[in-house]
């Protein structure tokens, strides 16, 4: 027994140790980081000063050009006059002497056609400028008599830093813009000095002199990109820097963890008002593995103690009283079974004891808090999941949760598809901000989720304005499709009081054999659904803007029904879609309809359905002799005129 107990308490002894070196190890952590956070905030302070600079540098050397521009156009201009001669006659060589004589580097004419009609850079000589905000700018100038600025930018084939301004001379349909290199000029200015200071050493400093610092840079967005304003040439991803422009931020860790690199959007300190800002993306890149490395230098000196003093430790608790100490660890045995068994709620006993078992308790409790903690946020991690890959789609491909989904997993079925789209929304949203058509998108589809749920279906993704959903049988579909119509009528009630126009919507139906999976590559994948039948259901939606039609089902999902008749359903028309070769049976769903229409519609139903019937049993004079049947019960019926030039000429 006492051989047991002493291996017992060895074990015990050495457990204890190291948890308590793991818990010392953690604090230390926490402090160094604690430390290293403070450290990063004290250094983006001062490369936020850094940058308030460098941008001060460049808006004076901006104003300082264009100050010297607007000198030299109009005396440009009053040269050309004296001359008489058109700025069109004007040769190449003649445009680099002017350019050479006021100190321009590049001169462009322009008309009112936004043209450039003359310039001493070939490559530019021609160029039309595209209608958009910059030629609204150039129509301001025309004529008025004065130098206007544009700001500074980034040459979309140099990718150098260039100043341009622009001069309508009274009376004259062109005008005149002058470029400038910015790194040129500041080098001629009464701080050239400064000027290969600022563009190579005055960031790579910030590097050298701060150990958590690896890398810093400073981009200017313009219309061709996102330059490096440090380094001529080097581009910023466009989808980066968009994220980047429209969240503000944006942190990138490496692969390792060591690394971070944070992007933002540049916001000048003093907040200095332009009239033409500058769009600036910053880039700081962190080492964060300092922490970790101090860190593990002190748990591996710790574990060097350790294995020096146990001997001593086990000599001196060996002679403990067994029952002070076997009776403890027991307990806890039991306690670690009881969180091992899913117990997280079980009493750590001895917590209070300020001796290694009162340790050892401690730890237990902090782990049993740690994975009761850790499960939680699994569950509310796999709902957030749920709303990006329903849990219906993950049941259908066999898969009990989204960590089983692997890349090319797939199954076939056989279910009914719905797309639905509302209409002329491209008109639509162009009267409204990008943050208005978010808000609207998102309030319609708040009252199309819930209702394609209710009825059985699940939403497999949004495209835009347009939903696609699935339903494993086609009466839910229709009762779906019936139900959002419904659900638009409120959304359109609560629209009126702002006096805001009703929406309108388009909902096609099909069904058939599918194959649900995922698709895409290892780092970001995809659930979707490819057949021919998604293609259909998305061609018979696209019809409904042609028979001006709410809803439309194919033949497929009207054979699929278990209740025809449950529903105000009729056939409309048969369609050979585009991108198929065999011919569809149209049915159009008027449930919704105004009640006389949708009487009359009920009223010629048999007889269109008992045509249809006929013409698919390969019987076309019966079929005419329906279709006729329903022209006389309601003249002119879009839908039995249009079945009827479907059916075959009897002869």
């Amino acid at each position: 027994m006492k051989r047991k107990v002493g291996l017992f308490l060895l074990a015990v002894l050495v457990t204890v140790s190291l948890g308590a070196t793991i818990v010392a190890s953690l604090a230390m952590y926490r402090l160094v980081s604690r430390l290293q956070d403070e450290e990063l905030r004290r250094i983006e302070k001062s490369l936020s000063q850094r940058f308030d600079v460098f941008e001060t540098m460049l808006r004076s050397e901006n104003e300082r050009n264009n100050a010297a521009m607007a000198k030299v156009l109009p005396e440009i201009a009053v040269d050309i006059e004296r001359g008489g001669r058109s700025p069109a006659d004007l040769s190449l060589e003649e445009l680099n002497a002017l350019a050479a004589k006021y100190g321009v580097e590049h001169l462009y004419f322009i008309g009112r056609d936004h043209k450039v009609f003359n310039t001493n850079l070939d490559t530019d000589r021609g160029l039309v400028f595209p209608k958009g905000p910059f030629t609204a700018f150039l129509d301001s100038v025309f004529g008025k008599g004065r130098v206007m600025s544009d700001g500074i930018d980034l040459s979309s084939v140099t990718g150098t830093l260039r100043t341009y301004a622009y001069y309508g001379p009274p009376g004259r349909d062109y005008i005149i813009e002058g470029s400038t290199d910015v790194r040129t000029t500041l080098k001629q200015s009464d701080f050239g000095w400064m000027s290969d200071f600022f563009f190579k050493d005055y960031f790579p400093d910030a590097v050298q002199s701060n150990a958590y610092v690896t890398d810093v840079d400073i981009f200017l967005i313009n219309a061709s990109g996102t330059w490096s304003l440090i380094r001529p040439g080097e581009k910023l991803d466009p989808g980066l820097a968009a994220e980047i422009v429209r969240e503000g931020r944006r942190e990138l860790p490496d692969a390792a963890g060591h690394l971070v690199t944070i992007y933002s959007r540049y916001n000048r300190a003093d907040a200095v008002k332009d009239a033409s800002p500058m769009t600036i993306v910053r880039k700081v890149t962190y080492d964060l593995a300092l922490a970790r490395e101090a860190v593990m230098h002190v748990f591996l000196s710790a574990m060097v103690m350790l294995a020096l003093m146990l001997p001593l430790v086990y000599w001196l608790a060996s002679r403990l009283l067994q029952r002070q100490i076997l009776d403890p660890l027991l307990h806890l045995r039991g306690e670690a079974g009881a969180i091992a068994g899913g117990d997280l709620e079980h009493a750590i006993a001895n917590t209070d004891r300020r001796d290694e078992i009162g340790h050892l308790a401690r730890s237990f409790a902090a782990m049993r808090d740690a994975v009761r903690t850790t499960i939680n946020d699994l569950r509310e991690t796999n709902v957030a999941i749920e709303r990006f890959v329903p849990q219906a789609f993950l049941t259908k491909i066999g898969k009990p949760n989204i960590v089983s989904v692997a890349l090319g997993d797939n199954k076939r079925e056989h279910m009914t598809i719905m797309f639905s789209d509302i209409r002329n929304f491209t008109a639509l949203s162009e009267t409204m901000t990008p943050d208005e058509n978010f808000a609207f998108i998102n309030a319609y589809l708040e009252y199309m989720g819930p209702v394609i749920r209710e009825n059985g279906g699940f939403i497999d993704k949004y495209i835009g304005d347009a939903i696609m959903a699935l339903f494993e049988k086609a009466d839910d579909g229709v009762r779906a499709g019936v139900a959002m119509i419904d659900a638009l009528e409120r959304f359109n009630a609560a629209r009126v009081p702002q006096g805001l126009p009703p929406v309108r919507i388009g909902i096609g139906l099909n069904t058939g054999s599918l194959m649900m999976g995922t698709i895409g590559e290892l780092h970001r994948m995809d659930g979707t659904v490819i057949s021919d039948a998604v293609n259909l259901a998305s061609r018979v939606e696209s019809l409904t803007k042609v028979y001006r039609v709410g809803m439309l089902l194919s033949q497929y999902t009207y054979e699929h029904l278990a209740r025809p008749d449950a529903h105000a359903i009729r056939p409309i028309d048969v369609v050979v879609v585009r991108g198929k070769t065999r011919p569809v049976v149209l049915f159009e769903v008027f449930e919704r309809d105004p009640t006389p229409v949708r009487a009359e519609k009920l009223r010629t139903r048999g007889p269109l359905l008992e045509g249809v019937a006929a013409l698919l049993n390969n019987d076309p004079g019966a079929a005419r002799r329906h279709f006729e049947t329903s022209l006389e019960l309601a003249p002119g019926d879009p839908a039995a005129e249009n079945l009827l030039k479907s059916c075959p000429s009897t002869g």
